[in-house]
Parts: structure tokens; C-alpha cells; sequence
């Protein structure tokens, strides 16, 4: 079924193509070959078949000059061959009509058109088609040859000399194709389909997108009446969403409400927010959106239609192809088959190489195939296997920073999580921090869909909890909350990008995080505090200030003492990014006494890196050395080659300051600790601030 408009072209391609004379051997007066173009005679009248264009059709702007562009210029011999392709229902051949209606002025012989039905079952035979057209332009039935090259070839030679447009739509391959395609440049060929018909020679191709909001709102006001829809915009803004942008959707919604001039926007918005009853609400009459992806569905082998119902049990925003992979217990290479076969099915978007995923409404289609179809123990296993695959991200991201936090640890916190620390070299490898920030920048939210899919199927929350207690931002904890855990690991991989150096990978992780964090105000504080840093250290000192206060107001009142200092710390750093490290040194300093006199001695050595810096900036440089050596012996003895790292660095800009260059080289040398020379850092900040200034020299 294609995607046109109400209007219909003529019900058969050909539908004289079925009478007896259609198929028979040709009289003996018919010619044995194709007649010669000189000896063609012109059809009586020139053929326009082309159904109405749409009354209201509404937006395309930019795809319609294109196309039209396509069709009307002459560049040597070849035939434009014009092809749009795109998901059903959206809206190919509303614009290949409306297309063809603006050029038919330059195609003064006349237009053809044929409804291929490539979507459907059975897909309109090219020799029908061509005898169609023959009778279009003039031949009597007598002259048509049964073979089909014959037809093709005595097509040709009725539109040579002539400007013709044709219009294939919904085309199903490029074999259904070829057949009807002119033979000179002076006409022209606009098809439609599902997928791209790769081996056709084409002028030009449009992959259609769906509508823009502002276009999908307009054709609302445009069918159901404008003052109604400007009257409920908040109501039309969930009628919108809820159509998917999806031409066909939005013309049934609208129709819908133009049926009930009564009937509120909001009513039908209500209807339409239950996403199990949202197919069902989309369908008028015998337009369904449903109906239009069943046509496509049905088509599939055995293996793609189980790919195709799997797949869209994840409702993150795409999946890579190991991610398929997973949810399919397949190989990549073999799900990376199924996943491409799906895309020149026109059933699944290819956004980026080796990277897919659904419209959300053919998602929500494939998603109830499968639970009816494959049943909850299937559907649960397949998110199981997909949790595990993200799971293996996680830990491999931070195999080495939970070593480094359980330092930091009560000895019994340590001990809860011995299993789950045991199981690190499980995860996933990374290259280098590069990477890591690379997978969380493309996977954070397909993680969080991945843990409340696995959760929304049944799946074990203390078994999950177990395996997430790798997640260092709840790694202080003996127990976790099944409802922390979205939240909780966004929030740690938005403090592990910070601590590699990506601040803003760290800003867009951390304010995710604050929006998923369910009331726990210990975690929601230490955000704020994380993003206080991040924000500090990407130059923007008063968001940093704020949300380092944001957290302050919720850290004192439920006493955690963590949480507290690390806002402390956050303020600190703020100050120091904007350019006041007096103010600086005695934020960290609260920082330092707050872990001191809350029983947490180690994380005091926190702050020490940052109030090295912070005398640095005031001109001190033996201060900071003084620090700076007291703090590289303290790293050294916890076992933290990361801070002790940062710390011997900044010694070195202090003791050459001091004018001892020889112990500064040998701290430089020992700054460069196993976790820097393994690629975990991408920045380190601290060193911009103090290499950015001018130095100051001891009297």
C-alpha cells in the first residue's frame, strides 16, 4: 500500500490488460518488432492520469523545489530518473504528486502514472504496467506484444520526441522499474518506494524525513480547523508528539478531530498518551497506520521477522550493531545481515554506520508483534542478554576507577562489593579514555533504557543492584535502592568523564543524572557538586558557583559528610576558575575540615591537589611545594597513582619556581604514573590553570 492521498489513480495499471486479446499471440498485422518512432502514430489525446493533488498539502518546501529541479533539467542524454524513498505513511506520494503537478507544464505530451503496489503482496507486473501506458499513448491493443521487453522496447519508441513525465509510485525494486523507463532525455521519471532502488541510474534522491513540528501542526490547523488547534497548544504539542511526525498519522489525527468538530484536541491527546492503545487510536476509515506497516512486515523471511519484533524491545535512541547483536544471540556479523536486510526493507533508519534504529511508532508496532508473537519469556531473556552487553561497558569503564575509590572505602563497603569487583575483567575493553568518553557520550541513554527495560520485564532488581555495585558513585554504599540505579550510573559516568578531562561530556552526563536521581538528595547534592567542577573547568565559573550552592542546601540537611565536602571542594574549584583563589583556598580548606571531622582522613587528600593550585595562583610558590610534597607522600602511601599524579605535576611548576629544577624534573618524571601513561586522561585542567599565568619568583 503506498502512501497517497485519498484520490486514487485508475484502479488497474492496466485494465484492459485482462481481457482476452490482452495476452494473445498479435495478428498477423501487428508488426513482429517494435514500430519505428517516425512510424508511431501520436496518442489522440495526451494522457494525464495523474491523481488530484492534495487540496491542504502542507510543508515539503525544500524536497519540492528539489525534485522539481531533478525533473526539469536537461544535463545530455540520459532520462532524469528521480527517486524518492522513505518509511510508510510518510508521505511519498503526497509529495510525488504534489511534485508532479507543479512541473506538468514542462512536460506538455503528457503524464503517466501507475500505482505499483510494491508494499503489498502483489506487486503490479511490469508488462501490465506497459501495456497501461501503450493505451495511454495511443497503440491499440492489437499492436502490444505479449513479451514484456517487446512492450518495453515499443514503450520507448512511443516516447521518443516527446516530453512525458511518468510517475512510478510505490515501486518495490529496481526489476519493476527499469522496464518502464523512457529511452530519451526529453522525458523524465519520478518514482516512489519504501527502500532506495540503489541500481537504478537516478538524477537525484530524496530520503523523505518525517514532518517538522511546525509543519505537522500546520497541516493539523489546516484539516481540523485553525482556531482549534491555536486554541489548545499545549494539547496540539501532544497530538504532534504523538503522531511521530508521521505524515499518515498526523492527516488521521486531524481527520479524526475535523470528524468531531466537538470533540477537544485534549480528549484525543488523552486517548493517544497510552502508548498500548496509540496504533489502535491511529486509524480512520480505512486509513490505519498499522495496516500500513503490516504491509511491510508481512513481507519479511522467518529470521528478519524475528529481528524486526526483538529489536524494538529496547526503547533506547538507537543500537549499535553489538547491542543487535545481543537482544538477537546472534553474532555481529550475522545480526548486522538482519539489521541491514530490515533497512532496504524500509522497516528500520540506518543513522550512522553500524548504528540503527526505529520510528517510534513502527517501534511500538514491532514491539507488540513481539510480545504477542515471541510471549514475555523470550522478550525477557533478549533484554537480559542486552542489559549484559551494556553492563560489560560499565565495568570496563570503570575497572580502574573502582580500584582507585575503594581506597577511599570502609573496610565492610569493600568487602559488599567484592564480588561484583571480582568480576571487572568481564567488561569490555577500551583503548584509551578517548574511547570510553566516545561509548558514554553514545550509550548513556541506551544504558538507562536497558536497566528499565530489564527492571519493566521482571527482571531481578537485587540482582542488578549486585552487579552495579562497580558504579563507584555507589560504591559508599552497603545497599542500593533498585530505583538509584538509572540515576546513580549516569551520575558516575558523568564524574568518570570529569576525571579523564571531558567536562562537557561530564555536564550533559551530570545534568541527565540530576533528572533521573528519584529524591535521594546525598546523590543529588554530590551531582551538583561533580557539576560544579565540570562547569568550572569549562570556563563557566557562575554556573559553576551555583550548583555548587545548589548542593550545599541539600548535603547539610541529611549529614553526609561526603557529599558535603565535595561541595565544598566544588565551590573551591569554581572560585579558582574565576580568577579568586583566595576565596579558593578557604572553600577547600572547609572541604578538608569537614572530611576530617566527619571521620574520613583519606578523602581530606582530595582537596590537597587544588589548594596546591590555589597557592600557586596567589604567588606562593613554596607553600605549594610545601603541600604539594606532603600530599605526594600521602598519595603514594593510599595507593592512588591518579591524584598522586596530578599532585607531582603541579610540585614540579612550584619547586621550578623556587629555582630547584633538578627536583623538578624528578617529580615531573614520577608524575608520569602508570594511570597517565595508560591513556586515562584527555585533560588535566589544574595544570592550564597554573600554566596560564604569570609566574611568580621568591625574593
Amino acid at each position: 500500500m503506498s502512501d497517497a492521498p485519498p484520490a486514487k489513480a485508475p484502479s488497474d495499471p492496466c485494465p484492459s490488460d485482462r481481457s482476452p486479446s490482452t495476452d494473445a499471440p498479435p495478428t498477423r498485422n501487428a508488426p513482429a518488432d517494435p514500430v519505428p518512432p517516425a512510424q508511431v502514430p501520436p496518442a489522440q489525446v495526451p494522457p494525464a492520469q495523474l491523481p488530484p493533488d492534495l487540496p491542504d498539502f502542507t510543508g515539503r518546501d525544500a524536497e519540492t523545489a528539489r525534485l522539481a529541479a531533478a525533473l526539469t533539467t536537461r544535463d545530455g542524454s540520459a532520462v532524469p530518473v528521480v527517486t524518492v524513498a522513505g518509511l510508510g505513511g510518510i508521505g511519498k506520494t503526497a509529495l510525488a504528486l504534489h511534485v508532479a503537478h507543479a512541473v506538468r507544464d514542462a512536460f506538455p505530451d503528457g503524464q503517466l502514472y501507475a500505482e505499483l503496489h510494491g508494499a503489498g503482496p502483489a506487486p503490479a507486473p511490469p508488462a501490465a504496467v506497459l501495456a497501461a501506458f501503450l493505451r495511454a499513448l495511443g497503440a491499440p491493443d492489437r499492436e502490444i506484444p505479449p513479451e514484456p521487453d517487446r512492450r518495453a522496447a515499443l514503450l520507448r519508441s512511443h516516447l521518443a520526441g516527446r516530453r512525458v513525465l511518468v510517475v512510478l509510485d510505490d515501486a518495490r525494486d529496481a526489476a519493476q522499474v527499469a522496464p518502464l523507463l523512457p529511452g530519451e532525455s526529453g522525458s523524465a521519471v519520478l518514482v516512489t518506494g519504501r527502500t532506495r532502488l540503489a541500481e537504478l541510474p537516478v538524477a537525484a534522491h530524496l530520503d523523505l524525513a518525517p514532518f517538522t513540528p511546525e509543519a505537522a501542526t500546520a497541516l493539523l490547523g489546516r484539516v481540523a480547523g485553525p482556531e482549534r488547534i491555536a486554541a489548545e497548544p499545549d494539547a496540539s504539542l501532544r497530538l504532534v508528539q504523538a503522531s511521530g511526525l508521521l505524515p499518515l498519522a498526523v492527516r488521521i489525527i486531524a481527520s479524526r478531530l475535523a470528524a468531531r468538530p466537538r470533540m477537544r484536541p485534549a480528549v484525543l491527546a488523552g486517548r493517544l498518551a497510552d502508548e498500548r492503545r496509540r496504533l489502535g487510536e491511529l486509524r480512520i476509515g480505512d486509513e490505519a497506520v498499522e495496516s500500513c506497516f503490516a504491509l511491510g512486515y508481512a513481507q519479511l523471511g522467518i529470521e528478519e521477522a524475528r529481528a524486526f519484533r526483538l529489536l524494538a524491545l529496547h526503547d533506547g535512541p538507537d543500537l549499535c550493531v553489538e547491542a543487535a547483536a545481543a537482544l538477537l544471540d546472534l553474532d555481529v556479523l550475522d545480526a548486522e545481515d538482519l539489521c541491514e536486510s530490515l533497512v532496504d526493507s524500509g522497516l528500520l533508519e540506518c543513522r550512522a554506520p553500524a548504528r540503527y534504529a526505529y520510528h517510534a511508532l513502527l517501534r511500538l508496532y514491532a514491539r507488540g508483534l513481539a510480545e504477542t508473537g515471541d510471549g514475555p519469556i523470550s522478550c525477557a531473556r533478549a533484554l537480559e542478554r542486552l542489559l549484559e552487553h551494556y553492563l560489560a561497558g560499565i565495568r570496563g569503564l570503570f575497572r580502574q576507577p573502582i580500584i582507585l575509590y575503594q581506597i577511599y572505602c570502609e573496610p565492610e563497603v569493600v568487602e559488599a562489593h567484592r564480588v561484583a569487583v571480582d568480576a571487572l575483567h568481564t567488561g569490555r575493553s577500551f583503548a584509551d579514555a578517548a574511547a570510553m568518553v566516545a561509548w558514554m557520550r553514545a550509550e548513556h541513554a541506551n544504558v538507562m533504557a536497558a536497566i528499565r527495560g530489564y527492571l519493566g520485564s521482571g527482571g531481578s532488581p537485587g540482582r542488578l543492584v549486585g552487579q552495579l555495585f562497580v558504579v563507584p558513585s555507589l560504591a559508599d554504599r552497603a545497599t542500593v535502592p533498585a530505583g538509584l540505579l538509572p540515576g546513580g550510573v549516569l551520575f558516575a559516568m558523568g564524574a568518570g568523564a570529569r576525571l579523564m578531562g571531558a567536562a562537557d561530556a561530564a555536564i550533559s552526563l551530570l545534568s541527565d543524572a540530576l533528572d533521573a536521581l528519584p529524591g535521594d538528595d546525598a546523590l543529588i547534592s554530590r551531582a551538583h557538586a561533580q557539576l560544579s567542577i565540570a562547569y568550572a573547568e569549562s570556563g563557566m565559573p557562575e554556573e559553576a558557583r551555583r550548583h555548587g550552592l545548589d548542593g550545599l542546601a541539600l548535603a547539610a540537611p541529611v549529614r553526609d559528610g561526603n557529599a558535603e565536602g565535595l561541595c565544598w571542594l566544588g565551590l573551591g574549584v569554581a572560585s579558582l576558575y574565576a580568577g579568586e583563589p583566595l576565596r579558593a583556598l578557604r572553600e577547600l580548606e572547609t572541604a578538608r575540615e569537614i572530611y576530617r571531622t566527619r571521620g574520613m582522613p583519606l578523602r581530606e587528600a582530595w582537596c590537597l591537589p587544588r589548594i596546591v593550585v590555589a597557592h600557586l595562583r596567589l604567588g606562593r610558590p613554596a607553600e605549594a611545594a610545601d603541600v604539594g610534597t606532603r600530599a605526594a607522600a600521602l598519595f603514594g602511601e593510599i595507593g592512588d597513582e591518579h591524584l598522586g599524579g596530578r599532585v607531582l605535576s603541579l610540585l614540579a611548576v612550584a619547586l621550578d619556581e623556587l629555582g630547584r629544577p633538578e627536583e623538578a624534573a624528578r617529580a615531573r618524571e614520577a608524575a608520569e604514573t602508570p594511570w597517565r601513561r595508560s591513556g586515562l586522561l584527555l585533560d588535566v585542567p589544574d595544570q592550564r590553570l597554573v600554566e596560564n599565568r604569570t609566574p611568580v619568583r621568591p625574593d
